[in-house]
């Protein structure tokens, strides 16, 4: 009998752990987190990467950008739209220029959410090495705008922050 009252009673307390780790979790902050985190997983690459896995990086970058996406990195020469169709040849002209890349971002922080729209900003971590064998190594400040799109989250824009230095 006693036994069953101390088998309630922690029952009880591990259902209201359970809850209350439930409802203080910002689930839709963790997305866009993971939304982002994915994309820059994507956006790596090495010289024995084959077609394959290549074509399959293209459609899980597309998949992860809005049908027009504006890109502001003054950085890399770049300020345009995007159009999500337009992906492929993109990143096959940045594959061709940059044997190795890798994106490490960090500082992820999500500044604010207020469904379909977040913002967020990070340090991203670029290292390439370019068909000549040059390195370029970059610390970016980056912000990103996204909207939840079909219980998506997809990135409508990204820019580079000016950062001031000490």
């Amino acid at each position: 009998m006693v036994t069953k009252k101390y088998l309630t009673v922690v029952l009880i307390l591990v259902a209201s752990g359970v809850i209350i780790l439930l409802l203080s979790v910002d689930w839709e902050a963790r997305a866009v987190k993971k939304q982002l985190h994915s994309l820059a997983k994507e956006m790596t690459w090495t010289p024995n990467e084959n077609e394959l896995e290549f074509a399959l990086r293209v459609r899980h970058v597309q998949e992860k950008i809005a049908q027009t996406c504006q890109v502001d990195i003054p950085s890399y020469n770049v300020s345009q739209t995007v159009l999500q169709k337009d992906i492929p040849a993109y990143l096959s002209i940045a594959r061709s220029y940059y044997r190795n890349l890798s994106v490490d971002l960090r500082d992820l922080k999500i500044e604010s959410i207020r469904v379909p729209q977040a913002h967020g900003i990070a340090t991203a971590y670029v290292k390439a090495t370019d068909a000549y064998g040059q390195r370029n190594d970059q610390a970016l400040a980056l912000e990103f705008n996204l909207q939840k799109i079909e219980k998506k989250w997809v990135i409508t824009e990204a820019k580079e922050m000016q950062v001031l230095e000490k």
